[in-house]
């Protein structure tokens, strides 16, 4: 299994004098090309979100998502993602260059439209079978 785990700087913004600086750990796998895998278990042991690769790509454009994640470029040179609903939504901030970079990497691994040839299928209906 090929893939690229890279450390980003996140800023958690929880209120309008609440910031927490993060390491937030992302892990991108050739075998789950579709996801990443975002990592907080310095702030949270529990917490990990997978968000879809395309997601993230499309949010370094211009507003993307909805439902439990959205992600929009601010100013050129920063990205904001919001993760969950309504009251309980987190925000995330980090600069553009980051994620450009770690999303140019997994592209280069597997680019974009060629996902599905990467998937076990058979391994996956398999286990599926057997749950």
């Amino acid at each position: 299994m090929e893939g690229v785990t890279a450390r980003m700087p996140m800023r958690l913004i929880t209120g309008a004098d609440s910031v927490h600086d993060l390491s937030v750990v992302c892990h991108y796998r050739t075998d789950d090309p579709y996801a990443v895998h975002l990592d907080f278990h310095g702030f949270d042991p529990e917490a990990t979100w997978v968000v879809a690769r395309d997601l993230l790509l499309a949010g370094l454009r211009g507003p993307a998502g909805g439902g439990d994640v959205r992600v929009e470029p601010c100013c050129d040179t920063d990205v904001f993602i919001a993760l969950g609903r309504q009251a309980d939504v987190a925000l995330l901030h980090t600069p553009v260059g980051h994620l450009t970079r770690f999303l140019a990497v997994t592209t280069e691994l597997v680019p974009v439209g060629s996902e599905a040839a990467r998937i076990d299928w058979d391994g996956c209906i398999t286990a599926l079978l057997s749950a």
